[in-house]
């Protein structure tokens, strides 16, 4: 089974409409496919980062995060390593580790500012539409 019908079949195990929206745009995305083959790399654990991102742009108990941002977030996932990301496993329960002050600076950052940081992001004018 390859990358993309291993994680397509955890799309389905998860049947949540948040995470099938999130990979039905990732599949549009032909340059991804190679990552999508990185066994490190999962769904599950790929949402988990999403609502980690989520959780550092809410003000009081609300985040209200356009789609483009998390399409972007979603393709930062796959795009860096785990290790680049923060993010480690432990006893089964994926967390994205928040102690690093340079990480959750960038993560508070508005997006474009993010995307000029990293050469392999894509700009939100350029693919996302």
């Amino acid at each position: 089974m390859n990358g993309i019908e291993r994680l397509e079949t955890e799309v389905l195990e998860l049947n949540d409409y948040n995470v099938s929206k999130i990979f039905e745009y990732l599949k549009t995305r032909e340059d991804l496919y190679e990552k999508f083959d990185n066994e490190e790399k999962t769904i599950n654990q790929m949402y988990e980062f999403i609502c980690n991102r989520a959780e550092l742009q809410k003000r009081g108990r609300v985040a209200m995060i356009d789609d483009k941002v998390v399409y972007l977030w979603a393709i930062m996932y796959f795009m860096r390593s785990n290790k680049d990301l923060n993010i480690i496993k432990k006893e089964s329960k994926i967390i994205e580790n928040k102690r690093d002050p340079e990480k959750d600076k960038e993560a508070t950052q508005p997006i474009s500012q993010q995307i000029k940081k990293d050469s392999a992001q894509i700009s939100l004018f350029q693919e996302v539409g």
